[in-house]
């Protein structure tokens, strides 16, 4: 029994550091509510922390609490060859992946891990977004920091949303998770206006509010069900597609485009594409990004689709 105590302690303990990590100033009843304990034991955790060497403390007043003092978090183990190595190829693979706002954070942080292991790190990165959006990545940053401390907090949100069709929209929302997908940063969330999770884009959030108002976990919430390695899961149906590409073996081969992928090298020029991929009209504009070097084997609908939109862009009839 005492080691189930002692173990539920040390979870909150390590709750807390995540909560204060996350916001500036947390007071004693806010960090209480969150994690549905007692205020004095709040109190208690926090020493205990203290005692652990956490720099760990406190303002006075109506808008007082506590805070972490990230300059002196306790200093780390030295790091492992091998783990310097997966460091450093973390920052190579960022480098490219423009849809990671804060990559020159990221090596900035990654750089002073390094500097108290075996070896440093020195990296003068330029990054080309291809696409960019027409919102400024600094208002995009406000978004996404926003929400995650929502998700933190747990904290309900008022968004205006602006859809396909141009037409803005108010919800109640209760975010769960930030992710992105094709290039595009979204939020998951729970949205009291339908009573059922959506998925939002944060470039088309015309204004938002975090609300004091908090909302409670749904105890059968699973993040798989929603989100997993190729996209949204509940986002539209799959579709079976096959593809005949000419002299783009290596450029197809470097990307997974959906599920249950497979690449096939006919011979020197050709290459044949399998996977399944999520609504139609994603389906039709990744066809059409190849032009001629592309030739739709399956489905039926999709060459049909195909022809049907290549005779408007020239100006023909469909």
């Amino acid at each position: 029994m005492k080691q189930v105590i002692a173990l539920n302690k040390t979870m909150l303990c390590l709750e807390i550091l995540q909560l204060l990590s996350a916001k500036n100033i947390m007071s004693k009843n806010e960090i209480a509510d969150i994690l549905e304990i007692n205020p004095r034991n709040v109190i208690e955790y926090i020493k205990t922390l203290q005692d652990c060497g956490y720099n760990i403390e406190s303002v006075r007043g109506i808008y007082g609490g506590y805070y972490l003092n990230k300059d002196s978090i306790l200093p780390s183990l030295k790091l492992t060859q091998k783990e310097v190595d997966l460091l450093k190829s973390s920052c190579a693979f960022l480098e490219h992946q423009p849809d990671f706002l804060e990559y020159k954070t990221y090596v900035k942080a990654i750089s002073k891990i390094l500097s108290t292991s075996i070896e440093s790190i020195s990296m003068d990165v330029k990054i080309i977004d291809r696409y960019p959006l027409a919102m400024p990545k600094e208002e995009l940053l406000q978004r996404y920091t926003a929400f995650t401390e929502a998700i933190t907090l747990h904290k309900k949100c008022e968004i205006t949303y602006l859809s396909t069709k141009n037409k803005e929209s108010i919800h109640i929302v209760h975010p769960y998770q930030v992710f992105v997908f094709n290039g595009a940063w979204l939020v998951l969330a729970w949205n009291e206006t339908v009573n059922e999770f959506g998925y939002f884009k944060l470039n088309r959030i015309k204004s938002y509010q975090i609300l004091s108002a908090k909302f409670t976990i749904l105890k059968t919430y699973q993040s798989s069900a929603y989100i997993d390695q190729y996209g949204m899961k509940q986002n539209g149906e799959y579709y079976d597609i096959k593809l005949e590409l000419k002299d783009l073996y290596t450029v197809i081969s470097e990307r997974i485009y959906g599920k249950n992928q497979k690449i096939t090298k006919v011979d020197e020029h050709i290459t044949i594409l399998e996977c399944s991929m999520q609504n139609k009209q994603v389906i039709q504009s990744f066809v059409l990004g190849f032009g001629s070097k592309a030739k739709v084997i399956e489905p039926l609908w999709l060459k049909e689709q195909i022809a049907s939109e290549a005779k408007k862009i020239i100006g023909e009839k469909a």
